[in-house]
């Protein structure tokens, strides 16, 4: 009986769902497109020559290295909340965590991952 709000919420919805599919096969267009069953990707028809461009691999990298840091910095949030309570084993946990990330942006760096210009 507590669950009943639930099930009606669903009910609705899939009401609400199938009355617009309903009305879209019994309002939409007939006719169908000469370009609907033509594949794309995110948008761009694959018959527009100048939509498409190249990427540099550097672009690539650093959204990686971004994700990278930005994953370290939600780790270390956490930890910075707690520190008191888990003392010099988290300093140490932390420390060890950052100079982990650390060696893999050296190694990024001299890979030439962070280069504009190459």
């Amino acid at each position: 009986m507590e669950y009943i709000g639930i099930l009606i919420f669903f009910l609705i919805a899939l009401f609400v769902g199938f009355a617009f599919a309903f009305l879209n096969d019994l309002l939409g267009p007939k006719a169908k497109e000469s370009m609907e069953d033509y594949p794309y990707e995110c948008g761009v028809p694959l018959y527009d020559v100048e939509a498409r461009g190249t990427f540099k691999q550097g672009y690539y990298l650093l959204g990686l290295l971004l994700i990278l840091f930005d994953i370290e910095v939600a780790f270390l949030f956490p930890w910075a909340v707690v520190f008191k309570e888990i003392g010099l084993y988290g300093l140490i946990e932390a420390l060890l965590f950052i100079f982990i990330l650390a060696l893999g942006l050296i190694y990024a760096w001299r890979k030439g991952a962070l280069k504009w210009q190459m």
